[in-house]
């Protein structure tokens, strides 16, 4: 009998509660020496992770396009004009298109009529804006036909040049550039969608 009461009292080696309990007090102090440190260097470094954002501009940014420097803008947005002693402004808006609902169950148009809206707004003196110095293209790079309103228009001070470009446009990539004297100064790019 005392050897039965001896061998329940003693637990065997590397088991028991006497061996975990002095894991479970180091790991205690140790839990409570890192979570200082963590809010001492938070505390140190508030701003730490947070990042910046930087608010609008008051008015859009328009790009500057002079002869040998033309720009690349997005359908719709407008290119200031350096020319020399000339300062305006040029914009290309549309494709306005002419889509219809294809009938159930067929496929979407691969292409549509429309037309493209070209205005040319100066300061001062004049600039003659014509159908022949503008170009549009196809996501390959081919010409699309278009008809004009006219074959050329004079901006002057108070009176915008207008020219409406009407063709059949093809879903995808596509871009319009206007030359002035033989050079390209602007072109915008544009993506026909017309599922």
């Amino acid at each position: 009998m005392t050897e039965r009461s001896s061998s329940r009292g003693r637990a065997p080696r590397g088991r028991g509660l006497g061996r975990r309990r002095p894991a479970a007090v180091l790991l205690v102090p140790l839990l409570l020496l890192a979570g200082a440190a963590g809010c001492a260097s938070a505390a140190k470094a508030p701003d730490l992770g947070r990042v910046p954002i930087p608010s609008a501009p008051a008015a859009p940014i328009v790009p500057t396009a002079v002869p040998g420097h033309a720009q690349l803008v997005a359908m719709g947005d407008a290119v200031h004009l350096d020319l020399g002693a000339q300062q305006g402004e040029i914009t290309a808006t549309g494709p306005d298109l002419a889509v219809t609902a294809p009938s159930p169950g067929a496929a979407p148009p691969t292409q549509s009529p429309g037309t493209v809206t070209v205005r040319l707004h100066v300061l001062t003196g004049s600039q003659q804006l014509s159908a022949q110095d503008l170009v549009a293209t196809d996501e390959l790079g081919r010409s699309i036909p278009v008809t004009v309103d006219a074959a050329s228009v004079t901006a002057v001070p108070g009176r915008d040049g207008v020219l409406h470009l009407s063709g059949t446009f093809a879903a995808g990539h596509s871009t319009l550039t206007w030359n002035n004297a033989g050079r390209p100064l602007a072109t915008w790019d544009f993506e026909v969608e017309l599922d």
